[in-house]
């Protein structure tokens, strides 16, 4: 869709009443524009149920890309703002297609919010179960503190009983420094974005072959992160498993 151009001859920064003027118009065209997008998107999820698709609509590897290129191509844009903007508007598109039941603890509850806004359920539980959850959870969610010396849940994904559950995305989407504040974990297989970051468990002599930056221990085990995407299938050293996946923008 094209937008209208912009004026011309833009407003004197001294003339309060012409910016708001402009600023009114601008939010008519945000307006029109949100409009417009949650009516395709209740399509898309009509057209899905049509066609029989009832699956997870979560795409987090495909939300990271255009997150990516809503920044590049608008470099006056705050980061931040657009991925706070674009996670409510994603929140509500998957809502129209069912909706999420996202899963916290109460440290992480904060990030949970601001990755799927009020659209979809959230409940708090403790860590290991918030990973239950997940794992029998067709539409489930967790959202888990980063792992440090005080979060080890990760070890629990060493256990068969979780099988299938893997980190595929961070909250916050946008980090200046450091490391995000939380993973996002689901019952599905982590999809490659480009500049991904892969997180592998086990003992700690196995992990000693990867060329990783530990994040957290417990006792003989230890989890690490390693620049690059690590395919699930990908073959690795006994008792070391990979954990997941996340992307930042």
């Amino acid at each position: 869709m094209n937008m209208p151009a912009p004026s011309s001859s833009a407003p004197s920064p001294t003339d309060m009443t012409a910016l708001r003027e402009a600023i009114d118009a601008i939010d008519g065209q945000l307006a029109r524009l949100i409009a417009q997008r949650s009516g395709l998107a209740r399509a898309i999820a009509e057209a899905k149920k049509a066609a029989g698709d009832s699956g997870f609509g979560w795409r987090p590897a495909r939300e990271i890309d255009i997150l990516r290129g809503l920044i590049a191509r608008e470099p006056n844009l705050d980061p931040a703002l657009a991925a706070a903007v674009w996670r409510a508007l994603i929140s509500a598109n998957l809502a129209a297609q069912g909706g999420l039941d996202v899963v916290t603890t109460l440290e992480a509850a904060p990030w949970a919010k601001l990755a799927f806004g009020s659209a979809s359920e959230t409940r708090i539980l403790s860590a290991s179960e918030a990973l239950l959850a997940a794992k029998h959870g067709a539409r489930t969610i967790a959202c888990l503190p980063w792992p440090g010396e005080r979060e080890s849940w990760w070890a629990d994904l060493l256990d068969d009983r979780l099988a299938g559950v893997h980190v595929c995305a961070a909250s916050p989407q946008i980090v200046t420094q450091g490391a995000p504040a939380s993973l996002l974990l689901a019952n599905r297989v982590p999809e490659a974005s480009g500049g991904d970051i892969s997180l592998l468990a086990g003992p700690k002599a196995a992990l000693e072959k990867h060329a990783g930056t530990c994040l957290s221990e417990r006792g003989e085990l230890a989890l690490i992160q390693v620049a690059g995407f690590i395919a699930p299938d990908a073959p690795l050293e006994n008792g070391v498993r990979l954990i997941g996946c996340f992307a930042l923008a």
